[in-house]
């Protein structure tokens, strides 16, 4: 066996080596960091209510905006709240809420949906994204992030 000191190709394959192990470290950091960024870029939404929003009764809803899209809150009790996302599963259109039905919509094409964002007629095949609303009857927050 030859002294690496004798030989000039194994400080080029030791350099690489090296060189190879640091950059697959980093990329090993760099990805395990992304999740974690990825999970925290949502932020969440608290919302005030006073006596003029349309969330201070029962039935009412409001249209946020948040990191995540539009997103509609609406009040089902005293302390309960529910959110799901604004934009129709079927074409993208705006999300509503219908008082008598108890039921969000779609105007474009008729999408409808349940309370909880799970599909109850129309075109539309998928359920509304959505979140976990907690409040009280001087705000609500939705939460966004993971």
């Amino acid at each position: 066996m030859k002294d690496c000191n004798e030989i000039v190709d194994c400080s080029g394959r030791r350099e690489f080596l090296v060189k190879s192990a640091m950059l697959a470290g980093g990329l090993v950091l760099t990805l395990s960091g992304a999740g974690s960024a990825f999970a925290s870029r949502f932020e969440d939404v608290t919302v005030a209510i006073n006596d003029k929003s349309p969330l201070n009764k029962v039935g009412g809803t409001a249209t946020v905006d948040s990191s995540a899209g539009k997103i509609v809150i609406l009040r089902t009790g005293d302390a309960a709240f529910v959110a799901v996302s604004a934009k129709c599963t079927h074409k993208g259109g705006p999300i509503k809420y219908d008082a008598d039905a108890k039921q969000f919509f779609c105007p474009w094409h008729d999408s409808k949906y349940k309370t909880d964002g799970s599909n109850a007629g129309g075109p539309a095949s998928q359920p509304l994204a959505s979140y976990k609303a907690t409040g009280s009857a001087t705000s609500v927050t939705v939460k966004v992030g993971s």
